[in-house]
């Protein structure tokens, strides 16, 4: 799974201290595989969180706390277009 967000102009700083504290959080969910926090090259400005679950059920816990549903709420005023996000499965191994 991605997720995307492309802060305003004036929320970079606050967006990323906020990213920040989803994967102090989130790390610690016990069905996290890997919840990782990039910067892009040529858009410091937009941020993607790569995440890998065990199962849906960690998937749908995580999505349930706290931290998530504010994150969710407070895209509308840090993001330009709230929260972009894309699920995907691994194919060949």
């Amino acid at each position: 799974m991605f997720a995307k967000f492309q802060a305003k102009s004036d929320t970079v700083d606050q967006l990323k201290h906020r990213l920040l504290e989803m994967v102090a959080h989130t790390n610690k969910e016990e069905g996290c595989v890997f919840y990782n926090l990039h910067v892009d090259h040529t858009q410091s400005n937009t941020f993607y969180f790569m995440e890998c679950w065990r199962d849906q059920a960690a998937l749908d816990f995580h999505m349930e706390t706290p931290y998530v549903k504010a994150i969710i709420r407070d895209s509308v005023d840090l993001t330009q277009d709230g929260i972009e996000i894309s699920y995907m499965s691994l194919i060949g191994a």
